[in-house]
């Protein structure tokens, strides 16, 4: 990671972190644990570096391949409906 933090929104700062990133593929859910990352102190924004990203990329080639066995994760699913 780079170690020059730069800003995000009006007053935060991008501080080197560990992030879980989740994404969804169809009825598929996988979540890459304690990712390095940059993360605003103020608002939460997260980024990842090109190389972060070319690896979470891959990662996820191989999951939903077949080629890579995850740990099970219990998830609940709700649809969001506002009530207003």
């Amino acid at each position: 990671m780079n170690s020059d933090a730069h800003y995000c929104c009006s007053a935060g700062r991008m501080r080197e972190g560990r992030h879980d990133f989740m994404a969804r593929a169809g009825d598929e859910i996988l979540v890459i644990k304690d990712v390095p990352a940059l993360i605003c102190d103020t608002c939460g924004e997260v980024e990842y570096t090109l190389d972060v990203s070319r690896e979470i990329d891959a990662i996820m080639k191989e999951f939903f391949a077949g080629r890579l066995l995850a740990k099970p994760l219990a998830a609940g699913e709700i649809v969001f409906k506002p009530r207003w």
